[in-house]
């Protein structure tokens, strides 16, 4: 890729997994890199989505409560891109020298969402829960690199961003989170139309 020119979508992704410095410098504050950022996250969400797309199908669920499971599952995903974006940009502005617009922020972000495109493996028998980890431990590491290039933070705001972001999510989510998953639960399990359990 050379220096300042934006690659194609396919290439993004490809350099965001290897966790290439270039990318988190040329596509922030660009439509394009937007946009990108989007399509990784809904891609994401939907990778996860259809790991989780066994359990109904092993659940006979009908084609449209199917689809409209799916459908909670990636909404909620993509809240949850939203709530960390959000986060991330309200704790970097506090602590970086220098303040970034919320769209760069969201581009920074969706970017470290590319090892999340992975997320289908998560169902596979005996090593789901490992290659959960390891994609978690991948986006983090994603997210540190993307803001020390991408916003030019010093290694340890960037750690320290992360972190607290990271601990503002979990804090929301085991709080006034509880009840907002307990809804999704629940909305799955209507969509789906049968008990969800895996055979």
């Amino acid at each position: 890729m050379v220096a300042g020119e934006i690659p194609g979508f396919l290439e993004t992704v490809r350099l965001a997994l290897r966790l290439n410095p270039t990318i988190y410098t040329t596509l922030p504050g660009t439509a394009q890199g937007l946009t990108y950022a989007i399509t990784i996250v809904l891609l994401a969400s939907i990778s996860e989505s259809l790991g989780q797309s066994v359990v109904l199908f092993l659940n006979r669920v009908r084609p449209r409560r199917f689809v409209l499971a799916l459908s909670i599952t990636t909404l909620s995903n993509v809240a949850g891109y939203l709530l960390w974006t959000l986060t991330i940009w309200s704790v970097g502005n506090l602590l970086a020298e220098t303040n970034q617009p919320w769209s760069v922020v969201a581009v920074i972000v969706g970017l470290a969402y590319a090892p999340q495109i992975l997320a289908f493996f998560e169902l596979t028998p005996y090593l789901g829960n490992l290659i959960w980890g390891m994609l978690s431990l991948w986006s983090m590491i994603a997210i540190v690199g993307a803001l020390h290039f991408g916003w030019g933070m010093e290694t340890w705001q960037a750690l320290l961003t992360s972190g607290l972001g990271w601990i503002v999510i979990q804090s929301v989510r085991r709080t006034i989170g509880r009840p907002i998953l307990h809804l999704q639960r629940r909305l799955q399990r209507r969509a789906a139309g049968v008990p969800l359990e895996v055979a």
